[in-house]
């Protein structure tokens, strides 16, 4: 004490001291910058794990729904054509040639042979079988006649005969292929051709227009499946651009030979205000039997399964299920589940199976 230090004694200690104020500054800087993100991370985690923890606690308010047992109705909707006796177009139901002689334009009756379609090589192929026929014929009474004398075995007769029977079977065949390729009028009316005699046509050429009076009906195509379960007198509902009726069906085709769709005939409201060639939405309701009636904002998809939540012991519980219909915000399904017992209608797309749920009250 009260001396005084050398000059460079003096430095030297301010030197170390500045020294070590820089190395904490750094030492500080490095240890905020590492410390810092693990602290929010920490932080984060506790956070997340109170909210888990409050929610999974308190359960995930839901709305529910009751399950019921009801008939599970279906609606298809379909496209029906307007038509009319009062303007038919009848088409070419092949592609072939139009035979002769056709009929003189003017008045026909109902029923009246219109057209004859023959398919490529088919009148030939009648021809053909109709020779054979004769041939196969005589050559059977010539081997009876020879059995008689006993020069040929009766094997040789039966075999005559078997090769008879095969060509009078083919011809018959052929003829109701010919038959089918008629075109006859379906009404009473005048007819007037649009192909002459000769001329070769294609599926679904126009061949003749027929004009007469009727009230109109409507035309539509179904699939096989649907039209199996139609019946004559279902209710169909029909809107067109101004207006909206119930119509019934009139009768369902027996085949599907228009593009594997069959035709169904419906008949028009009374009232009604459509006009021929005008298109119709129509629906049609299917009864698919009894299955449980839930609200379709009850039905989730998780991965690739369809599945619905029902609430049991205060947990939501994933079931499996299978739609059968749907329409106007219900559907119908089959599962495991049970009359009367809750569906989650809220909150769903949130849900595991096991997630402790609270129902809201109505």
């Amino acid at each position: 004490p009260g001396q005084r230090l050398p000059a460079g004694t003096a430095g030297g200690i301010l030197m170390k001291i500045n020294s070590w104020k820089l190395n904490r500054m750094k030492f500080s800087a490095h240890f905020y910058r590492i410390s810092l993100p693990c602290c929010l991370r920490i932080f984060s985690g506790i956070l997340l794990f109170l909210s888990v923890h409050n929610a999974w606690g308190a359960g995930i308010s839901v709305r529910t729904a009751p399950v019921r047992v009801s008939a599970a109705i279906q609606q298809s909707a379909l496209l029906a054509r307007v038509e009319s006796n009062g303007a038919a177009t009848l088409t070419a139901p092949v592609t072939g040639r139009v035979l002769g002689p056709l009929l003189p334009d003017g008045p026909v009756k109902t029923g009246a042979i219109i057209a004859r379609i023959a398919a490529p090589g088919l009148q030939s192929s009648i021809q053909t079988d109709q020779k054979q026929i004769a041939f196969s014929q005589g050559q059977y009474l010539r081997d009876q006649k020879l059995y008689q004398d006993g020069v040929i075995a009766q094997q040789n007769v039966a075999t005559s005969r078997l090769t008879l029977a095969e060509a009078q079977s083919h011809l018959r065949i052929l003829q109701a292929q010919a038959a089918q390729q008629t075109l006859s009028a379906p009404f009473a009316g005048s007819l007037h051709y649009l192909v002459p005699a000769g001329a070769v046509v294609n599926f679904g050429t126009a061949i003749a227009t027929l004009d007469g009076r009727g009230k109109p009906w409507a035309q539509a195509y179904v699939t096989p499946s649907l039209a199996r379960s139609l019946r004559p007198g279902s209710t169909v509902v029909l809107h067109g651009a101004d207006w909206h009726g119930l119509g019934h069906v009139r009768s369902v085709g027996q085949s599907a030979r228009h593009l594997g769709l069959v035709s169904v005939y419906i008949d028009l409201p009374v009232q009604s205000r459509a006009l021929p060639g005008e298109w119709l939405q129509a629906e049609v309701q299917q009864v698919q039997g009894r299955a449980f009636q839930i609200p379709t904002a009850a039905v989730v998809m998780h991965a690739a399964q369809i599945e619905v939540f029902v609430i049991r012991k205060g947990k939501a519980m994933a079931v499996p299920v299978h739609i059968i219909a749907s329409q106007a915000g219900q559907s119908w399904v089959q599962g495991a589940l049970r009359t009367g017992e809750q569906v989650i209608v809220s909150a769903n797309d949130r849900l595991l199976s096991g997630t402790p749920v609270q129902e809201q009250q109505p």
